[in-house]
């Protein structure tokens, strides 16, 4: 698929932006969290801190790969759509939605795309 129309480069380049803004508000509230929790374990010494940092380290970790998983599915998506047209794909998407989905899952479904 070939991403590189200027129109779609800004598009994604915001939507980066927006996600990058994202991830980093959730490491800062997990930093965060992990700075309280150093305190509270000082006065109480109940926790290993080991154990601690190393889950968090995974929980960072974690993030950040879900956060590219997101990212690659969206330059899945984009590609879909530009290779076989915004129609083909609602099409796609109504005809699955009447197979596995009750009516208010369906509608909450269209307005959700027709917005995001």
């Amino acid at each position: 698929c070939k991403m590189a129309e200027k129109g779609e480069s800004e598009i994604n380049r915001a939507d980066n932006t927006e996600h990058t803004e994202a991830t980093s508000n959730l490491e800062g509230f997990i930093t965060s969290q992990m700075q309280q929790q150093e305190k509270i374990s000082k006065e109480s010494d109940n926790l290993d801190t080991t154990k601690r940092d190393n889950f968090i380290a995974r929980a960072l970790s974690e993030s950040r790969r879900m956060s590219m998983e997101v990212e690659k599915s969206r330059e899945k998506t984009e590609c879909l759509h530009a290779e076989l047209g915004e129609r083909i794909i609602t099409e796609w998407r109504n005809e699955h939605s009447a197979e596995v989905l009750q009516a208010p899952e369906t509608n909450l479904t269209n307005v959700s795309f027709q917005h995001g």
